[in-house]
Protein backbone atom coordinates (compact mmCIF):
# COMPACT_ATOMS: atom_id res chain seq x y z
CA UNK A 1 0.00 0.00 0.00
CA UNK A 2 1.30 3.60 -0.66
CA UNK A 3 2.73 5.03 2.58
CA UNK A 4 1.88 9.16 2.18
CA UNK A 5 2.09 9.59 6.15
CA UNK A 6 3.71 13.38 7.05
CA UNK A 7 2.44 14.43 3.44
CA UNK A 8 -0.51 17.06 3.19
CA UNK A 9 -3.45 16.95 0.16
CA UNK A 10 -6.16 19.26 -0.95
CA UNK A 11 -8.67 17.81 -2.96
CA UNK A 12 -11.08 20.72 -4.81
CA UNK A 13 -14.51 19.61 -4.65
CA UNK A 14 -13.51 17.18 -2.03
CA UNK A 15 -17.02 16.65 -0.57
CA UNK A 16 -18.82 14.38 -3.15
CA UNK A 17 -18.79 11.73 -5.61
CA UNK A 18 -15.24 11.16 -6.58
CA UNK A 19 -13.98 14.30 -5.01
CA UNK A 20 -14.78 12.39 -1.52
CA UNK A 21 -13.44 8.83 -2.66
CA UNK A 22 -10.18 10.97 -3.10
CA UNK A 23 -9.98 12.75 0.06
CA UNK A 24 -11.03 9.62 1.72
CA UNK A 25 -8.30 7.02 0.26
CA UNK A 26 -5.75 9.95 0.77
CA UNK A 27 -6.74 10.37 4.02
CA UNK A 28 -6.75 6.19 4.38
CA UNK A 29 -2.72 6.46 3.12
CA UNK A 30 -1.53 8.79 5.79
CA UNK A 31 -2.00 11.96 4.32
CA UNK A 32 -3.45 15.01 6.17
CA UNK A 33 -6.39 16.45 3.71
CA UNK A 34 -7.89 19.39 3.32
CA UNK A 35 -11.25 19.00 1.50
CA UNK A 36 -13.10 21.95 -0.24
CA UNK A 37 -16.30 22.55 -1.34
CA UNK A 38 -18.37 25.33 -3.07
CA UNK A 39 -21.87 24.72 -1.49
CA UNK A 40 -21.54 21.35 -0.08
CA UNK A 41 -21.21 22.10 3.69
CA UNK A 42 -23.15 19.31 5.19
CA UNK A 43 -21.00 16.73 2.94
CA UNK A 44 -17.89 18.36 3.45
CA UNK A 45 -18.44 18.26 7.57
CA UNK A 46 -19.41 14.53 6.98
CA UNK A 47 -16.15 13.67 4.80
CA UNK A 48 -14.02 15.42 7.40
CA UNK A 49 -15.97 13.89 10.64
CA UNK A 50 -15.45 10.28 8.68
CA UNK A 51 -11.88 10.91 8.39
CA UNK A 52 -11.55 11.64 12.02
CA UNK A 53 -13.08 9.26 13.09
CA UNK A 54 -10.44 6.57 11.39
CA UNK A 55 -7.83 8.80 13.10
CA UNK A 56 -6.88 10.95 10.17
CA UNK A 57 -6.10 14.69 9.45
CA UNK A 58 -8.59 16.46 7.64
CA UNK A 59 -9.40 20.53 7.12
CA UNK A 60 -13.01 21.27 5.10
CA UNK A 61 -12.75 24.50 3.71
CA UNK A 62 -15.63 26.92 1.41
CA UNK A 63 -14.27 27.86 -1.48
CA UNK A 64 -15.74 28.50 -5.24
CA UNK A 65 -13.00 27.52 -7.52
CA UNK A 66 -14.77 29.89 -10.15
CA UNK A 67 -13.30 32.94 -8.35
CA UNK A 68 -9.49 32.87 -8.03
CA UNK A 69 -9.39 35.00 -4.80
CA UNK A 70 -11.20 32.42 -3.75
CA UNK A 71 -8.75 29.71 -4.23
CA UNK A 72 -5.75 31.84 -3.44
CA UNK A 73 -7.82 31.84 -0.06
CA UNK A 74 -8.10 27.99 0.44
CA UNK A 75 -4.42 27.48 -0.47
CA UNK A 76 -3.76 29.91 2.26
CA UNK A 77 -5.88 28.04 4.57
CA UNK A 78 -4.25 24.49 3.99
CA UNK A 79 -0.76 26.00 4.39
CA UNK A 80 -2.06 27.94 7.67
CA UNK A 81 -3.43 25.19 9.42
CA UNK A 82 -1.08 22.14 7.90
CA UNK A 83 2.16 24.43 7.23
CA UNK A 84 2.62 22.38 3.63
CA UNK A 85 1.16 20.92 0.49
CA UNK A 86 2.40 17.87 -1.30
CA UNK A 87 -0.31 16.85 -3.33
CA UNK A 88 -3.49 18.96 -5.04
CA UNK A 89 -5.72 17.33 -6.96
CA UNK A 90 -8.06 19.40 -9.10
CA UNK A 91 -11.39 17.51 -9.02
CA UNK A 92 -13.76 20.40 -8.83
CA UNK A 93 -16.04 20.55 -12.13
CA UNK A 94 -19.46 20.35 -13.27
CA UNK A 95 -20.84 17.37 -16.09
CA UNK A 96 -23.20 18.78 -18.83
CA UNK A 97 -24.63 16.08 -21.20
CA UNK A 98 -26.98 15.93 -23.73
CA UNK A 99 -26.93 19.69 -25.11
CA UNK A 100 -26.07 19.93 -28.78
CA UNK A 101 -23.83 23.13 -29.59
CA UNK A 102 -26.82 24.73 -31.17
CA UNK A 103 -28.42 25.01 -27.95
CA UNK A 104 -26.05 26.12 -25.28
CA UNK A 105 -26.28 30.10 -24.21
CA UNK A 106 -23.21 32.58 -23.09
CA UNK A 107 -25.02 31.65 -19.10
CA UNK A 108 -24.37 28.06 -19.89
CA UNK A 109 -20.77 29.02 -21.17
CA UNK A 110 -19.73 31.03 -18.30
CA UNK A 111 -20.97 28.69 -15.64
CA UNK A 112 -18.73 25.53 -17.34
CA UNK A 113 -16.34 27.08 -18.02
CA UNK A 114 -15.84 28.79 -15.20
CA UNK A 115 -15.36 25.83 -13.03
CA UNK A 116 -14.04 23.49 -15.61
CA UNK A 117 -11.61 25.54 -17.08
CA UNK A 118 -10.90 28.99 -14.98
CA UNK A 119 -11.13 27.58 -12.03
CA UNK A 120 -9.46 24.11 -12.85
CA UNK A 121 -6.07 26.55 -14.54
CA UNK A 122 -5.57 28.94 -11.64
CA UNK A 123 -6.35 26.07 -9.15
CA UNK A 124 -3.22 24.38 -11.12
CA UNK A 125 -1.90 27.78 -10.91
CA UNK A 126 -1.69 28.12 -7.21
CA UNK A 127 -0.49 24.64 -6.95
CA UNK A 128 2.54 25.41 -8.89
CA UNK A 129 3.13 28.04 -6.94
CA UNK A 130 2.65 26.46 -3.68
CA UNK A 131 3.54 22.62 -3.17
CA UNK A 132 6.22 21.26 -2.13
CA UNK A 133 9.12 20.25 -3.97
CA UNK A 134 9.13 16.81 -5.37
CA UNK A 135 5.39 17.28 -4.49
CA UNK A 136 1.93 15.58 -7.62
CA UNK A 137 -0.28 17.86 -8.70
CA UNK A 138 -3.10 16.13 -10.52
CA UNK A 139 -6.04 17.22 -12.77
CA UNK A 140 -8.97 15.18 -13.28
CA UNK A 141 -10.10 15.68 -16.76
CA UNK A 142 -12.20 13.62 -18.88
CA UNK A 143 -11.88 10.73 -21.49
CA UNK A 144 -14.33 13.06 -23.45
CA UNK A 145 -11.70 15.23 -24.79
CA UNK A 146 -10.33 12.17 -26.44
CA UNK A 147 -13.76 11.26 -27.58
CA UNK A 148 -15.75 13.85 -29.07
CA UNK A 149 -19.45 12.41 -28.49
CA UNK A 150 -22.81 14.43 -29.70
CA UNK A 151 -24.56 16.48 -26.47
CA UNK A 152 -20.59 17.48 -25.03
CA UNK A 153 -19.60 19.99 -27.19
CA UNK A 154 -19.24 22.27 -24.03
CA UNK A 155 -18.72 20.22 -21.71
CA UNK A 156 -15.71 18.74 -23.31
CA UNK A 157 -14.50 21.78 -24.72
CA UNK A 158 -14.56 23.45 -20.92
CA UNK A 159 -12.21 19.76 -20.05
CA UNK A 160 -9.61 20.77 -22.66
CA UNK A 161 -7.76 24.03 -21.46
CA UNK A 162 -6.71 22.35 -17.77
CA UNK A 163 -5.44 19.37 -19.71
CA UNK A 164 -3.39 21.25 -22.30
CA UNK A 165 -1.57 22.97 -19.14
CA UNK A 166 -1.13 19.93 -17.42
CA UNK A 167 2.32 18.82 -20.22
CA UNK A 168 3.10 22.89 -20.04
CA UNK A 169 2.96 23.26 -16.49
CA UNK A 170 5.36 19.56 -16.24
CA UNK A 171 8.18 21.37 -18.14
CA UNK A 172 8.05 24.31 -16.34
CA UNK A 173 8.29 22.82 -12.78
CA UNK A 174 9.43 19.77 -13.57
CA UNK A 175 13.53 20.83 -12.44
CA UNK A 176 11.41 20.83 -8.94
CA UNK A 177 10.83 17.13 -8.87
CA UNK A 178 6.84 18.06 -8.79
CA UNK A 179 5.23 16.03 -11.60
CA UNK A 180 1.72 16.89 -13.20
CA UNK A 181 -0.63 14.43 -14.37
CA UNK A 182 -4.30 13.98 -15.55
CA UNK A 183 -6.48 11.18 -14.99
CA UNK A 184 -9.55 11.15 -17.46
CA UNK A 185 -12.57 8.75 -16.27
CA UNK A 186 -15.26 7.73 -18.56
CA UNK A 187 -18.45 7.93 -17.46
CA UNK A 188 -18.43 7.19 -14.09
CA UNK A 189 -20.60 5.40 -11.43
CA UNK A 190 -21.77 7.89 -8.61
CA UNK A 191 -20.32 10.42 -9.63
CA UNK A 192 -21.13 13.87 -11.77
CA UNK A 193 -24.62 12.88 -13.75
CA UNK A 194 -24.56 9.44 -12.53
CA UNK A 195 -24.13 10.39 -9.21
CA UNK A 196 -27.81 9.39 -8.05
CA UNK A 197 -27.46 6.31 -10.46
CA UNK A 198 -25.85 5.83 -14.21
CA UNK A 199 -29.21 7.19 -16.89
CA UNK A 200 -30.59 3.67 -18.92
CA UNK A 201 -28.90 5.12 -22.05
CA UNK A 202 -25.43 4.89 -20.78
CA UNK A 203 -26.14 1.58 -19.14
CA UNK A 204 -26.73 0.14 -22.40
CA UNK A 205 -24.13 1.66 -24.44
CA UNK A 206 -21.68 0.70 -21.47
CA UNK A 207 -22.90 -2.73 -22.25
CA UNK A 208 -22.22 -2.44 -26.27
CA UNK A 209 -19.28 -0.96 -26.51
CA UNK A 210 -16.84 -0.91 -23.21
CA UNK A 211 -15.01 -4.29 -23.53
CA UNK A 212 -15.69 -4.75 -19.65
CA UNK A 213 -19.12 -4.02 -19.85
CA UNK A 214 -19.21 -1.42 -16.86
CA UNK A 215 -18.74 2.18 -15.97
CA UNK A 216 -16.26 3.43 -13.96
CA UNK A 217 -16.48 3.43 -10.04
CA UNK A 218 -15.25 5.99 -7.79
CA UNK A 219 -12.29 3.24 -6.31
CA UNK A 220 -11.30 2.79 -10.12
CA UNK A 221 -10.33 7.01 -9.90
CA UNK A 222 -9.32 6.79 -6.56
CA UNK A 223 -7.31 3.77 -7.62
CA UNK A 224 -5.45 5.63 -10.48
CA UNK A 225 -4.69 9.10 -8.33
CA UNK A 226 -3.33 6.71 -5.95
CA UNK A 227 -0.41 5.80 -8.24
CA UNK A 228 0.00 9.25 -9.37
CA UNK A 229 0.06 10.66 -5.91
CA UNK A 230 3.08 8.22 -4.49
CA UNK A 231 6.47 7.27 -4.78
CA UNK A 232 6.08 4.96 -7.69
CA UNK A 233 4.85 7.78 -10.37
CA UNK A 234 7.91 9.77 -9.25
CA UNK A 235 8.89 9.54 -13.03
CA UNK A 236 6.03 9.86 -14.88
CA UNK A 237 4.84 13.91 -15.95
CA UNK A 238 2.94 15.19 -18.61
CA UNK A 239 1.17 12.26 -19.21
CA UNK A 240 -3.24 11.53 -19.35
CA UNK A 241 -4.21 8.41 -17.81
CA UNK A 242 -7.43 7.21 -19.80
CA UNK A 243 -9.91 5.24 -17.39
CA UNK A 244 -11.73 3.31 -20.00
CA UNK A 245 -11.58 -0.52 -19.68
CA UNK A 246 -10.55 -0.28 -22.75
CA UNK A 247 -12.87 1.32 -24.56
CA UNK A 248 -11.13 4.67 -27.03
CA UNK A 249 -12.72 7.18 -24.47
Amino acid sequence: MTDLSGKVALVTGGARGIGRALTERLARLGASVVVNYSSSEKSARETVAAIEAKGGAALAVQADVSKPADIERLFAAAIERFGRLDIVVANAGLEVVDQPVADFTEADYDRVFGVNAKGAMFTLQQAARHVADAGRIIYLGSSTTGFPTPGHGLYGASKVAAQFLVEVLAKEIGHRGVTVNSVLPTATDGAGVSTGGARPQVVEYIKRYNPMGRMATVTDVSDAVEYLAGPLAGYVSGQHLLLSGGAPA
